[in-house]
């Protein structure tokens, strides 16, 4: 049996049995899962700052159709003459239309108000898919969708009773 020999190594060089193209292949190899990593990471990035942006749109729209839906049920609420029943508002690009309705219950001195407001919404919907009827995927042609719309609903009663009657000075 042969013997093999140990020659003592120079600095910089591969271990003996380990050439230099191989070592050269390890770190392309590291290079490309280092890269691939960091596209990972970049993306997932990516996508959560879109989502956040989308969330803080349909937050921004939804404060504002709440702001006009307590205004007119205020508006409603008091009584005051020249309460619209329907309007349309254009606030930073987004247009809100507002619909209330007024019902009196019969036999009784209230009547019932409804505010209503709707938007188109930007965005994926954020929420459980909402089907053709809700702004989903329905009766277009594949690959369009139709727009989805963002709606706020208040309810409440008032009396009908005058505020004079019932009351009683000292």
């Amino acid at each position: 049996m042969k013997a093999a020999s140990s020659k003592p190594r120079a600095p910089g060089q591969p271990p003996t049995g380990v050439s230099g193209r191989t070592a050269q292949g390890m770190a392309l190899i590291e290079a490309l899962v280092a890269s691939a990593v960091l596209g990972i990471g970049l993306a997932a990035a990516t996508r959560l700052t879109l989502h956040t942006l989308h969330t803080a749109s349909d937050t921004r729209q939804r404060t504002v159709a709440l702001a006009l839906a307590l205004d007119a049920m205020d508006c409603h609420q008091s009584g005051r003459a020249g309460c619209a029943l329907q309007a349309s508002t254009t606030v930073q690009g987004t247009t809100f239309n507002l619909q209330c309705q007024v019902q009196t219950r019969p036999g009784l001195a209230l009547e019932d108000l409804q505010v209503r407001v709707q938007w188109p919404s930007v965005g994926p919907a954020l929420g459980p898919a909402l089907g053709a009827a809700g702004g989903g995927f329905g009766g277009n042609s594949p690959g369009q969708a139709k727009p989805r719309m963002g709606e706020l609903t208040l309810h409440s009663s008032r009396d009908t009773v005058p505020a004079w009657l019932g009351v009683s000075l000292p």
